[in-house]
């Protein structure tokens, strides 16, 4: 079994990138993966890194990929 995070980003629900992510961690799951699944877009995620101190999202985030 293997621990798996997953980043997605996208605005619509209904788009092929969402049908590859269910289908994707459906897949998984049936073979036994654990998925931990962050959305970005969701999220309101600022991509925009200029050195200023890491707030509590990112941290999260990478705490979670630390387990996967």
């Amino acid at each position: 079994m293997k621990k798996i995070f997953v980043v997605y980003a996208h605005y619509s629900d209904e788009s092929f990138n969402a049908s590859i992510k269910k289908t994707f961690i459906e897949a998984a799951k049936e073979k036994g993966h654990e998925i931990d699944c962050v959305d970005l877009y969701k999220e309101k995620f600022d991509p925009i890194f200029s050195g200023e101190k890491l707030d509590t999202v990112v941290i999260d985030h990478q705490k979670r990929i630390e387990k996967s």
